[in-house]
């Protein structure tokens, strides 16, 4: 199931948002000798950045800015939240569910 724009169920409130985050490249975690990772895990490196970017939706339904063949994990992470400064958030979902400024829950 997707949050589709013409959902009467999909909530304005970015505070009711959860976070999905979207893998862009993946990390992966491989050995150097081919073996399985020994329990000081010194013969393990990784590959690739671990690059994703945070959509809003909610648990259970993928936002449908996420592209049906790209990887996705659904988190607890509210939308209106902070994030690490790391990871991007969609410029789609940004626009849909504006995140209050902090002045505004003080």
């Amino acid at each position: 199931m997707t949050n589709g724009a013409d959902e009467s169920d999909l909530a304005d409130d970015p505070n009711e948002l959860t976070v999905w985050f979207e893998r862009l490249d993946p990390l992966q975690v491989r050995t150097y000798d081919d073996a399985p990772i020994r329990d000081d895990y010194s013969n393990i490196y990784f590959v690739g950045t671990g690059k994703s970017r945070a959509h809003a939706g909610r648990p259970g339904r993928r936002p449908d800015c996420i592209p049906a063949d790209a990887p996705a994990h659904w988190s607890h992470d509210l939308w209106a939240g902070e994030l690490p400064p790391a990871i991007p958030r969609c410029a789609d979902c940004a626009k849909r569910h504006p995140r209050p400024s902090p002045s505004a829950s003080r």
